[in-house]
C-alpha cells in the first residue's frame, strides 16, 4: 500500500482512533512515539506540551492528533503521514508486550486507511490514474476536434467569401492570418503573430522540430511569382542557420516558377516548403494534423529536396 498524497481532506475519527490503538499496543518505548511524530512534521512545540510524566503514549497520541486535526488541511497532511509511517511497520516493537494485539492494531489501522481512502493499493491506483489520462486524452481530443471544427468553419466562409474592393481582399488576408494563429495555437505550437521589422514584414513565425520558420501568407488571384518567393528566401536566408520559411499560397503555386526558383538558388540552403490552399483544407477538414502536416513537407524537404508536396493528391 501507499499514500494518497493527493488529498487534503481531514482523516477520518474511526483512522484517528486506529493510529492511538497503534501505538499503544505496537509501539513500547515514549521515545520511538516523538521520533514518529516528529518526524512526520509534528511541530515539536505542539508535541512538548502533551510530553508528561503522567500522559500514556495512547494519550500523547490522542491529544497532539486532537490539535493536528484543527489545523484543517495542514493538520491532514501530518496526520497522513503518520499513517503511512506506521503502515510501513511489519510487525509491533520487539519489547512490545503483547506483540498478538501489536499485529491486530496494525491490522487494523491499515484496513481502515484503505477503507477511508488514505493508503491505496499501488495497482489499482496505477489503473485508476491511466483511466484518468485516457480520460483526460479523450476530453482533450473532443475540445480539439469542436475547435477546429470552428476553425474549419470560418476558413470556409473566407473561401466562398466574394471580395468586391481592394480592401475586403486585405482584410480577407488578415483573417487568414489569425486563422493561422489559431490553428497553431490548437496544436499546442508556439506561434508568433504577425510583426514588422525595419524593412520587412513578417506574416507570422513558429518553432517546430529544433527550427524557427517564417511565414509568409499570401492571397491573392495568382501563384506567387519568382520575385515573391526569391525575396521570402533572400529574407529568410538573412537570418540565423536554424531558420527556415514557410510560404502559404491560397492560389497554388506555378510548377515553371518553382523550377525557375530551384536552378536560381541551386548551391544554396533548401530551406522553404510551401502550402497552398488544398493543404489548409486537408488539415482544417481533420483529414490531417497540422503537426503531420508539417513533418510531411519537412521530411520531403529534407529529405529529397522538394520544397513543394502536396497534401492528400
Amino acid at each position: 500500500m501507499s499514500l494518497n498524497i493527493g488529498a487534503q481532506q481531514q482523516v477520518p475519527e474511526t483512522v484517528r482512533a486506529a493510529i492511538v490503538c497503534v501505538c499503544r499496543d505496537a509501539l513500547h518505548w515514549r521515545g520511538d512515539l516523538e521520533a514518529l511524530y516528529l518526524g512526520c512534521g509534528v511541530p515539536a512545540s505542539m508535541y512538548e506540551r502533551y510530553n508528561h510524566a503522567d500522559f500514556s503514549k495512547a494519550k500523547i497520541a490522542r491529544a497532539v492528533l486532537n490539535e493536528l486535526h484543527a489545523l484543517g488541511p495542514t493538520g491532514a497532511v501530518i496526520q497522513r503521514k503518520i499513517v503511512d509511517e506506521l503502515c510501513r511497520m511489519g510487525r509491533p516493537h520487539t519489547d512490545a508486550p503483547d506483540q498478538a494485539k501489536g499485529r491486530a492494531a496494525l491490522a487494523a489501522l491499515k484496513e481502515e486507511a484503505t477503507t477511508q481512502h488514505i493508503l491505496v493499493d499501488p495497482e489499482q491506483a496505477a489503473a485508476e490514474q491511466r483511466r484518468s489520462r485516457a480520460d483526460q486524452q479523450q476530453r482533450a481530443q473532443q475540445q480539439r476536434l469542436e475547435r477546429l471544427s470552428g476553425l474549419e468553419r470560418k476558413f470556409f466562409d473566407l473561401l466562398r467569401a466574394q471580395p468586391r474592393t481592394q480592401q475586403d481582399r486585405q482584410q480577407r488576408g488578415y483573417a487568414l492570418e489569425t486563422l493561422l494563429v489559431d490553428l497553431f495555437s490548437l496544436y499546442d505550437i508556439e506561434y508568433r503573430r504577425p510583426y514588422r521589422l525595419q524593412h520587412e514584414q513578417i506574416d507570422g513565425s513558429f518553432h517546430f522540430r529544433g527550427f524557427t520558420y517564417l511565414v509568409e501568407a499570401k492571397w491573392e488571384k495568382h501563384p506567387p511569382t519568382f520575385g515573391d518567393l526569391a525575396k521570402f528566401k533572400f529574407n529568410v536566408d538573412g537570418k540565423l542557420d536554424s531558420t527556415r520559411g514557410l510560404f502559404v499560397a491560397m492560389a497554388g503555386f506555378d510548377n515553371n516558377t518553382l523550377d525557375h526558383l530551384a536552378n536560381v538558388a541551386r548551391g544554396s540552403r533548401n530551406n522553404l516548403i510551401l502550402v497552398d490552399a488544398q493543404d489548409l483544407i486537408t488539415i482544417f477538414d481533420g483529414r490531417m494534423t497540422l503537426s503531420d502536416a508539417l513533418i510531411a513537407k519537412i521530411d520531403a524537404a529534407e529529405q529529397e529536396g522538394r520544397c513543394w508536396l502536396p497534401l492528400g493528391r
